[in-house]
C-alpha cells in the first residue's frame, strides 16, 4: 500500500500542471498511433515492436540508442573492459533514479539481466544474454544465479563477466531485455507487474500514467529522467486503432500526429503527393511453415510452395508501400564484411521474384500431390489488418491457381495469434521480424534448436553451428561468412517462406519534429519537440 501511495502522489505531481492551464497538455502532447494492444511491456517478456516502442520511452538500460541508431551512454556514463575482453565494468551516472524518486543501484541492473536469463520467465530472447559468464548453465538450470557473471561491485558500479568475448556487447545491451529491474516491484506479480500503471516504476524519458486497456496509454515526462532536460514534451497518447482508414481519418483530423500504418490502396498516392513518407526498414516479412506438422515436414513441400508465389505481384499490386521482393531472408541494408558493403548484396538470391510455376508443380508432384491431389487441409493463421488479410487472400489464390491446393485461412485477434505461433498450434502461419541490430545475426539466431523464437521448429546441427561461431567470432570476415552460409542452410530447407524486404510508409504532423523511427521500426520520443 505505500509503494502504491508513493506513486499516486508522483502522478499527482506530475498531473496538476496539466490541470493548471487548460492549454498545457494540448500544446505539449504528442499522439501516436501504436495500432494495437501491446501483448506485453514486460522489457524480458516483450517480442513484438508495438511492445518495444512503449518500452524504449519508459526504460532505460546501461547504454540508450541514439538517434543515428548507435549505441551511447545511458544510465551508465562510462565503462571499462579488461584486456582479456572478458569483464566489463559499467560506471552509473550519480544521482540517478526511478521515476517515483527511488535510487536506483547495480543491483537493479543485476536483477534485471537475471530475469532474462531466468528459466521461469522464459524470455524469448533469453539467448542474446549466454555470452555471460554462467549465463547458458542458468538458463538451462545447470548453475545457480549467484554463479552468474553480474556482480554489483557497489551502488554505482556494475560489472559483467563474459563466458566469450562478444562481438555485438554494447548492441545487445542496448537491447530491452538488458534494462533494470525491482525485485520489490516484480516479485509481487511477475507477470503481472507491468501491466499497470501504479506497479511499472519507469527509468527512461517517459513514465506510464494511465493504460486505458486495447484503447490507449498515457506516458508523461519523467521528472527523475538523467537527461529530462532535453525532453521537450510533456505527454505521449499512445492510441490502439487498429483500423488503418480509421486511423488515416483521425490523423487528418488532427487528432493524431504519428501514423505508421496506412491503408495499403492508399498508399502510392499519399507517398506520391508528399503528405506520406517511406521509412527505411530492415525486415522481412514472410510465412513460417511447422516442419513437424505433415505435410510441411517435408521440404519439398515447403520448397513447392516458395516457388508458386509472385512476390513482385505481392508488393506491387497488395503491399503497395515501397517494399522489395524477398528473394532470400536476410534483408538489404545489413552491413557485410567490409564498411559499406551490403550483406545481401554480397550473396545471391535463393528465390524467384516471379512464381516459377512449373517446378512447384514439379516438386509438389514428387512429393505425392500431383496437381494438388490428395493434399491435405491445411491453414494459414495470421493476425487481422488490412495488409496481413490482403497478403493471406494473395497466397491463398497463388497457391490455388499454381498447385492446385486449397488453403484456409484464420484470422486472430493480436495477442491471441501471438500465443498461437508461440505454441506452435499452426500448419503455416504469417509471421514478420525487423532486426534487433545490424546484423545479419540478428534474423538467423531465430531459427536455432531451441530458441523460444523457433515457432517452425526447425533444428540443423550445421547450423546450429554456424550461427553459433558467429555470436563469438570477433573476426568481422569469418563471422560474416558463418551467417552467409547459416542462410543458405535456412534456404535450402525452407522453413520459412520469404515475401518481401520491409519499408514502413508513414504520416507526421507538421507541429512536431525530433521523432526518430529507426530503421529498426522503433519509434523514440524523448528528442520530440512541438513546433507550431
Amino acid at each position: 500500500m505505500r509503494r502504491c501511495m508513493q506513486w499516486l502522489l508522483v502522478l499527482a505531481a506530475v498531473f496538476s500542471p496539466a490541470l493548471a492551464g487548460a492549454g498545457f497538455a494540448a500544446e505539449r502532447e504528442v499522439v501516436y498511433n501504436l495500432g494495437v494492444e501491446p501483448r506485453t511491456i514486460d522489457p524480458v517478456l516483450n517480442n513484438a515492436v508495438d511492445g518495444s516502442n512503449v518500452i524504449f520511452n519508459l526504460f532505460e538500460g546501461l547504454v540508450r540508442i541514439g538517434f543515428d541508431d548507435a549505441p551511447e551512454p545511458g544510465c551508465a556514463e562510462r565503462w571499462e573492459v579488461a584486456e582479456d575482453g572478458l569483464s566489463w565494468t559499467f560506471h552509473l551516472r550519480p544521482g540517478l533514479k526511478w521515476a517515483d524518486g527511488t535510487q536506483m543501484t547495480a543491483e537493479h541492473f543485476r536483477y534485471g539481466f537475471l530475469r532474462a536469463l531466468d528459466p521461469a520467465n522464459a524470455s524469448p530472447y533469453a539467448h542474446l544474454g549466454f555470452f555471460i559468464k554462467n549465463g547458458e548453465a542458468f538458463f538451462n538450470e545447470k548453475a545457480k544465479a549467484e554463479d552468474v557473471g553480474l556482480v554489483a561491485v557497489d551502488d554505482a558500479t556494475f560489472r559483467i563477466d563474459l563466458e566469450y568475448p562478444s562481438p555485438l556487447m554494447l548492441d545487445y545491451l542496448s537491447y530491452h531485455i538488458f534494462y533494470p529491474a525491482r525485485a520489490e516491484v516484480v516479485e509481487k506479480d511477475p507477470r503481472g507487474w507491468s501491466s499497470r500503471p501504479e506497479t511499472t516504476p519507469c527509468n527512461g524519458p517517459f513514465m506510464i500514467t494511465e493504460w486505458k486497456h486495447n484503447s490507449e496509454m498515457t506516458l508523461m515526462k519523467n521528472p527523475h529522467y538523467w537527461d529530462a532536460d532535453n525532453v521537450k514534451v510533456d505527454k505521449l497518447r499512445l492510441v490502439m486503432i487498429t483500423d488503418t482508414n480509421t486511423a488515416l481519418a483521425a490523423f487528418k483530423a488532427g487528432r493524431v500526429d504519428l501514423i505508421d500504418r496506412i491503408p495499403p490502396q492508399m498508399t502510392p498516392q499519399l507517398v506520391k503527393s508528399g503528405e506520406a513518407k517511406v521509412a527505411p526498414t530492415l525486415g522481412t516479412s514472410f510465412s513460417v511453415f511447422n516442419v513437424k506438422r505433415p505435410p510441411f515436414d517435408n521440404p519439398l513441400v515447403r520448397r513447392a510452395f516458395n516457388l508458386a508465389i509472385d512476390r513482385t505481384a505481392m508488393v506491387e499490386k497488395v503491399t503497395l508501400g515501397g517494399q522489395k521482393p524477398a528473394v532470400a531472408f536476410i534483408p538489404y541494408g545489413i552491413p557485410g564484411v567490409e564498411s559499406g558493403k551490403d550483406f545481401r548484396a554480397e550473396d545471391k538470391g535463393y528465390l524467384p521474384e516471379r512464381a516459377d510455376v512449373e517446378t512447384a508443380k514439379k516438386l509438389l508432384a514428387e512429393a505425392g500431390y500431383p496437381d494438388g491431389k490428395g493434399f491435405p487441409k491445411v491453414t494459414y493463421k495470421y493476425n487481422l489488418n488490412p495488409i496481413n488479410k490482403a497478403v493471406a487472400e494473395a497466397l491463398q489464390a497463388m497457391w490455388k491457381q499454381n498447385l492446385g491446393v486449397e488453403v484456409e485461412l484464420s484470422n486472430e485477434e493480436w495477442k491471441v495469434f501471438i500465443d498461437t505461433r508461440i505454441q506452435k498450434n499452426f500448419d503455416v502461419a504469417r509471421h514478420a521480424y525487423i532486426v534487433d541490430f545490424f546484423d545479419a545475426g540478428s534474423l538467423l539466431e531465430l531459427w536455432q534448436t531451441g530458441v523460444p523464437e523457433n515457432v517452425a521448429n526447425f533444428s540443423d546441427a550445421e547450423y546450429d553451428a554456424l550461427v553459433k561461431d558467429s555470436l563469438r567470432q570477433m573476426d568481422r570476415a569469418k563471422r560474416i561468412d558463418s551467417l552467409h552460409r547459416a542462410e543458405a542452410i535456412l534456404m535450402r530447407d525452407l522453413p520459412v517462406l520469404p515475401i518481401y524486404f520491409y519499408s514502413t510508409p508513414y504520416m507526421q504532423s507538421a507541429r512536431v519534429k525530433g521523432i526518430y523511427i529507426s530503421p529498426r521500426n522503433w519509434v523514440f520520443f524523448r528528442g520530440a519537440e512541438i513546433v507550431e
